[in-house]
């Protein structure tokens, strides 16, 4: 290598972090922490009353390897209805403190983390097979987790379960029907799923693809170890956090935290890039396998959707809302895409209505306002033009 090359690179190394230092030093607010926010503060004063435990359970009949999945699960369980949470990228079991907290007194909660998050093992991607962030395999993991926990004599006899996913979660979810190898394998825990919440899933016969998925998955280990070293990580997660809500006063330290930690380590940082990867089929053909599967869920399905999701519009939803045969819609105006961070309390009510009420004579699509709970706009008709935002 010539010097002139390796003077042209340590001068542009010099002025990235010439950049990079002072993008670092601009001054970013701070944001508060939940307890400081009243409807998270009150959600959370319930978090004292059931005490959690965190079970790890080995998923080598999936992998093949000697790996574990972390589950966050209540100590009681006396209840006859589970809700099992299923994070999605660029996340973990975190994400559902507000909605364990709540509904932690009426039902048993149990809150994954998927392989390379959290408290699970984080096999470099390309320790796993091509696919092995993708949401088949990491459904695979989560029913097989399951079906080891559900076997403990512990378990509610006639425990009902319900699964409840946000973003690559919900797919994870809508995949382990609508993959013919996964539903024949798990057919015995499957029987025991008798409704499904699905948090603003991705249509795959959309266009998934946005921008900022790019940015990400393209960030290597040396511009984030220098984002953090001064800084920028962190104002970023901040700024993210404040963007991520319609009211940037819902907008909390735990949640920037939360961020940070998950792009500072390259364990998880390097799982969600391949998460990213891997979320959408390659090919035109397993989209259109995956979207006729859909039609093998039959039983009660609730989607609930952000009105101002900044990832994926709400035609989406309507989309998903049509290709499922038992699903209702329930559209929260205001919200974003981070629902169970943004809206937990009417998420939690939504939760309850969906597994007490009669699903039957309920109204197929909703909009709700989560200051009143009340419903400015409903819709029964089955037959709707999707709307283009």
């Amino acid at each position: 290598m010539s010097r002139a090359r390796l003077a042209s690179q340590h001068i542009t190394r010099l002025f990235l972090l010439a950049a990079l230092a002072l993008a670092g030093c601009q001054s970013t607010s701070a944001l508060p922490t939940e307890d400081r926010v009243a409807d998270f503060a009150a959600i959370k004063s319930k978090a004292g009353t059931v005490q959690f435990t965190v079970n790890r359970i080995p998923i080598d009949a999936a992998r093949g390897k000697p790996l574990e999945l972390a589950i966050h699960e209540t100590t009681s369980t006396q209840h006859d209805r589970l809700f099992v949470f299923i994070h999605g990228v660029f996340s973990d079991s975190r994400m559902w403190r507000y909605l364990c907290w709540d509904l932690q007194n009426d039902y048993d909660v149990m809150a994954f983390d998927l392989l390379g998050c959290g408290a699970s093992d984080r096999p470099d991607p390309a320790d796993v097979a091509a696919d092995g962030y993708g949401p088949d395999a990491l459904g695979k993991d989560v029913l097989v987790a399951l079906r080891k926990r559900l076997a403990a004599p512990d378990v509610h006899p006639n425990l009902r379960i319900t699964l409840v996913g946000h973003s690559l979660g919900a797919m994870t979810i809508l995949n382990m029907w609508a993959e013919p190898s996964t539903h024949s394998q798990f057919t015995d825990i499957l029987d025991r799923v008798d409704s499904i919440v699905l948090l603003s899933p991705p249509d795959i016969a959309s266009n998934c693809r946005r921008p900022i998925f790019q940015e990400i998955d393209g960030m290597t280990d040396f511009r984030m170890t220098m984002a953090d070293v001064f800084g920028i990580l962190e104002r970023r997660c901040i700024e993210a956090t404040r963007t991520g809500v319609t009211d940037p006063s819902l907008a909390t330290k735990e949640e920037a935290d939360r961020l940070v930690e998950i792009f500072r380590h390259a364990s998880t940082r390097h799982a969600g890039q391949a998460m990213l990867r891997q979320a959408i089929p390659r090919t035109k053909e397993r989209v259109q396998q995956l979207i006729a599967g859909y039609a093998n869920i039959r039983i009660p399905c609730l989607i609930i959707w952000g009105a101002q999701d900044d990832l994926f519009p709400t035609s989406m939803a309507y989309n998903l809302t049509d290709r499922l045969p038992s699903a209702k819609l329930r559209i929260v105006n205001p919200a974003m895409h981070g629902l169970a961070t943004e809206r937990p309390k009417i998420c939690a009510d939504l939760l309850r209505e969906f597994v007490s009420g009669d699903q039957n004579v309920s109204p197929k699509i909703t909009v709700l306002n989560p200051t009143t709970n009340s419903l400015p706009q409903a819709r029964t008709d089955d037959s709707h033009a999707s709307p283009t935002h």
